[in-house]
C-alpha cells in the first residue's frame, strides 16, 4: 500500500508530506486547495506526462516522492521535473526511466476519476471489464493469430502471380550462378589474400635474406660456413676422451642440416611461382566485385549465396510450399474459429450472473431501480459487448453512452470496481462522486468503505457523506504566508474532524447544527458512539 506521499514545489504546494493508513481515507478542502494537485502528483509518480508549468512559482525544480510497503519489501519511487530539463525517475534513490517507473508501478496503484468513468463509454473498455470478470484467458487465441499472420507472411514473400515467380526465379539463378563459379567459402579469404599479396610482394628481399643465411649456415661461398666449423670442431674432439662433446655437436650439426633443409624449402616455394601474384590480385579484384553487387563484407555475400540457394528451391517448387501454407492455414482459421466460439460461449453463459452482479451492487449505491444487462453481438469475433442501462422502471434499456449521466457512470464504475477480479493494493477515487448527493452519497460511501476492507482506498470528495466513512481523514487547506500561498494538509481526528464535516455540509465548521448533523454522519459509520 501508499504508505508515504511528499510533494514539493508542484503548484501551490510548497513542502507537503501525508502519512497513509490502511484501508479508506478522504482527502477534503475547498476548491483549489490542492486536492486535484496531491492526485496529479500520484499520477506523475504513476509516469503521467511531466508539465513544467505544474513547478512552483520561482522554483526550478519540483519533486515528488512516494513510500510503497508490501509484504516482503518497501519500495521507493521519485519524479522530479524541471524548467529547463526533462524530468527524471528514481527507484529507490537509483536513475530509471519512465517506463520502467510505470511498469513497477501500475499494479500497485490505480487512479480513477471522471475521465475513468467517460472510459466506460468504450466498447473496447467495456469488452475488457467483462471479460476480467469472466477470467477469460486470450493467451491461446493471441498465440494463434500471430501465426496466422506469420504463415500469410511466408505464402505473400514465397512469390506473387507466375509470371512475376519467373521473373525472380530467373535473376536468382543468375545471381547465383555468378557467386556459385566464385567457389566462396571462408568469409575471411580476402584478408588472407591481402596478407600473402603483402608477404610476395616483398618475395626478392625475403629470398636474399633467406640465401644469405643458407651461405652462412650450410655453403659459404667464400671462406667457412657454421657447418663447415662445427665439423672441423668435433673432428678436433675426436681423439679425445669427451663423448659428451662430441655427441651434442652432432646434435648441433643435424639441427643445423634442418634449418638449411627448411631455408632450401622456403627459397624454392617464392621461386616456383612467379604468376601467383597475379593470380592473387585477380582474386581479390573478383571479390571486391562481388562485395559491391552482394553485400559488404565476404560473409553476407556468402549468406546471400545461400538466400539464394534456399529462394530458388522455394520457386521451383512453389506450388507444393503454397499447398502446404494453404493448409496451415486453413487449419489455423478453424483453430481460431474453435478458440473464439469457446470465448464467446463463456461471455454469454456468465452474462446472466454478471448482469445479476451489477444490478445488485447498484441497489446498493442508490440506484434501487436500476436494470442492467450485458448485450453480446451475434459473432464470436471481435469485442462485441456492450452494457445497456436503465435508471428507471419502464424505461427501455440502452447503451449506457446514451442514457446513463455523470453521476450514475460514477457509480456504475465504482460497482464495476467493486466485482473486479483485479487485485489493487492502492486505488485512487478522485471525485467518482460528482453528480450525485443525499442518500446516493450515503450509498457510494459505504460501497467505498466496503472496498475498503480488501484494498486500501483514497477518495478524493466534497460530500460528507462520502467522507465519514473513511477510517482516516486529511483536511487540505491554503493560507497565505509572506505574500505566497501555502498548500498544507493535517490528518483531522475527534472534534476536528467534526469541524471539517461541518464545514463541508454547510461552508460553516462551527455551525451547530452542521457539527450535530456530522457527529450524527459519524456514528451512522460507525467511527463515534
Amino acid at each position: 500500500m501508499l504508505d508515504e506521499l511528499r510533494v514539493c514545489n508542484l503548484g501551490v504546494i510548497e513542502d507537503l508530506t501525508i502519512q497513509f493508513g490502511p484501508g479508506m481515507t478522504v482527502l477534503s478542502g475547498e476548491t483549489g486547495a490542492g486536492k486535484t494537485l496531491i492526485v496529479d502528483a500520484l499520477s506523475l509518480i504513476l509516469g503521467a506526462r511531466a508539465d513544467s508549468s505544474l513547478i512552483r512559482t520561482g522554483s526550478k525544480t519540483a519533486r515528488i516522492e512516494a513510500r510503497f510497503q508490501f509484504p516482503d519489501r518497501e519500495m521507493l519511487v521519485s519524479r522530479q521535473l524541471s524548467v529547463d530539463e526533462p524530468s527524471r525517475a528514481y527507484i529507490n534513490g537509483s536513475l530509471a526511466r519512465l517506463s520502467d517507473l510505470a511498469d513497477v508501478i501500475q499494479d500497485a496503484l490505480h487512479i480513477y476519476g471522471q475521465h475513468e468513468a467517460q472510459a466506460l463509454l468504450s466498447s473496447t473498455i467495456q469488452a475488457s471489464i467483462y471479460d476480467d470478470y469472466c477470467k477469460i484467458d486470450y493467451s491461446e487465441l493471441n498465440q494463434l493469430k500471430q501465426h496466422l499472420s506469420n504463415t500469410l507472411a511466408r505464402l505473400e514473400q514465397l512469390g506473387g502471380d507466375e509470371r512475376s515467380r519467373q521473373r525472380e526465379l530467373d535473376l536468382c539463378r543468375l545471381e547465383f550462378e555468378d557467386l556459385d563459379k566464385a567457389h566462396l567459402s571462408a568469409p575471411n579469404e580476402d584478408q588472407e589474400i591481402k596478407d600473402e599479396i603483402n608477404f610476395l610482394s616483398n618475395a626478392q628481399q625475403y629470398m636474399e635474406g633467406l640465401s644469405k643465411a643458407y651461405q652462412l649456415a650450410i655453403e659459404a661461398s667464400d671462406g667457412e660456413s657454421a657447418m663447415d666449423l662445427l665439423g672441423n670442431t668435433k673432428r678436433s674432439l675426436g681423439h679425445l676422451p669427451y663423448p659428451w662433446l662430441t655427441e651434442h655437436l652432432e646434435e648441433l650439426i643435424l639441427g643445423l642440416r634442418e634449418v638449411g633443409r627448411d631455408i632450401s624449402i622456403e627459397i624454392e616455394r617464392l621461386d616456383s611461382d612467379p604468376s601467383r601474384l597475379e593470380q592473387l590480385h585477380q582474386r581479390l579484384q573478383l571479390l571486391n566485385h562481388l562485395k559491391r553487387r552482394y553485400g559488404d563484407t565476404l560473409d553476407e555475400v556468402i549468406k546471400y549465396r545461400d538466400h539464394l540457394d534456399h529462394r530458388i528451391a522455394e520457386l521451383s517448387s512453389y506450388e507444393l510450399l503454397a499447398q502446404e501454407i494453404e493448409s496451415e492455414i486453413v487449419s489455423l482459421e478453424k483453430k481460431i474459429s474453435v478458440e473464439e466460439r469457446r470465448i464467446f460461449d463463456i461471455r454469454r453463459q456468465m452474462s446472466k450472473e454478471f448482469s445479476h452482479q451489477v444490478r445488485s451492487k447498484l441497489q446498493k449505491l442508490a440506484m434501487a431501480q436500476a436494470d442492467f444487462a450485458v448485450e453480446l453481438g451475434n459473432s464470436p469475433t471481435g469485442n462485441p459487448v456492450t452494457f445497456l442501462f436503465s435508471s428507471n422502471p419502464g424505461e427501455k434499456m440502452a447503451s449506457i453512452a446514451k442514457v446513463a449521466s455523470g453521476g450514475e457512470l460514477s457509480r456504475i464504475m465504482l460497482a464495476l470496481r467493486q466485482l473486479s477480479t483485479t487485485s489493487v493494493p492502492t486505488i485512487v477515487f478522485d471525485e467518482v462522486d460528482a453528480g450525485i448527493g443525499g442518500q446516493s452519497a450515503l450509498a457510494v460511501g459505504q460501497a467505498l468503505a466496503e472496498l475498503a476492507t480488501k484494498t486500501q482506498i483514497l477518495v478524493v470528495t466534497h460530500l460528507a457523506q462520502v467522507a465519514a466513512f473513511a477510517r482516516n481523514q486529511v483536511a487540505v487547506s491554503k493560507h497565505v504566508v509572506e505574500g505566497r500561498t501555502i498548500t498544507s494538509a493535517k490528518r483531522v481526528n475527534s472534534e476536528d474532524r467534526v469541524a471539517e464535516l461541518a464545514r463541508m455540509l454547510s461552508g460553516h465548521k462551527d455551525s451547530e447544527k452542521a457539527r450535530a448533523h456530522a457527529r450524527e454522519l459519524l456514528n451512522d459509520a460507525g467511527w463515534i458512539k
